[in-house]
Parts: structure tokens; sequence; C-alpha cells
């Protein structure tokens, strides 16, 4: 009976930690956050500039990005998901941008992994 017991503990144990994300889930985390933030720059100038500053954006391509690479480094837990530092190039209209960032990564809606922002 003991032998049986010890599993289950040791599983609501581990249950209750939350995972440390992939590699995979922190780029697309941090990919869906970068172009939430380009949408709304683009509706801050529809809101000032009108239809003609949006198309000028368009037209610029100062809207447009590409994650050319994403590498994940360290990761610590926190109280409400985890804080890790990754690196990552992307092109944008004008080059490339190449960081290395801290941020906090935690559980979004649905299971899914939210990037809230850069430490």
């Amino acid at each position: 009976m003991r032998l049986f017991m010890l599993p289950m503990i040791v599983a609501l144990i581990a249950g209750d930690q939350p995972v440390e994300p992939s590699e995979g889930a922190m780029r697309e985390a941090f990919q869906s956050r970068l172009a939430a933030d380009v949408q709304n720059a683009v509706a801050f100038v529809a809101e000032t500039a009108g239809p003609a500053g949006v198309e000028r954006v368009r037209a610029a391509g100062t809207d447009r990005f590409e994650i050319r690479s994403f590498k994940k480094r360290d990761c610590v837990r926190g109280d409400d998901g985890h804080v890790c530092d990754f690196a990552v190039e992307v092109a944008v209209v004008n080059g490339t941008i190449q960081q290395t960032l801290k941020g906090r990564f935690l559980p979004g809606p649905g299971g899914a992994l939210t990037f809230a922002h850069a430490i």
C-alpha cells in the first residue's frame, strides 16, 4: 500500500509546479506580443493621422517584422510564471535587430503562454 502512495504524493507535489516554458512556446508568445504591439501602434496612427497615416506606415513597411531566430537561455520560476533570458533576432524594414532580453512569461488563457513584458 505504501508503495502506491509514494507516486501519488510525488505527482500531487509536482502537479502544483508550473512547467518551464519551451523555446517554441516562448517564441510564439513573444511574437504574438510583438504583433499586438505593432497593431496597437497602427491603431494609434489611425486615430491621430487617419487612413492616410496608416497607408504611409504600411507603404513604408514599418508595420512588418520577422523573427529570424529565437534562443531560450535561463529560466527561473516566479510567483506567477517564469522569468527567462532569451536572444532574439528580428528583421525589420531597415535591417536586423539582435537583442538579448529578460522577460516574464505567464500562463495564459487555454494554457497558451503569454509574454507579459521585458524586465
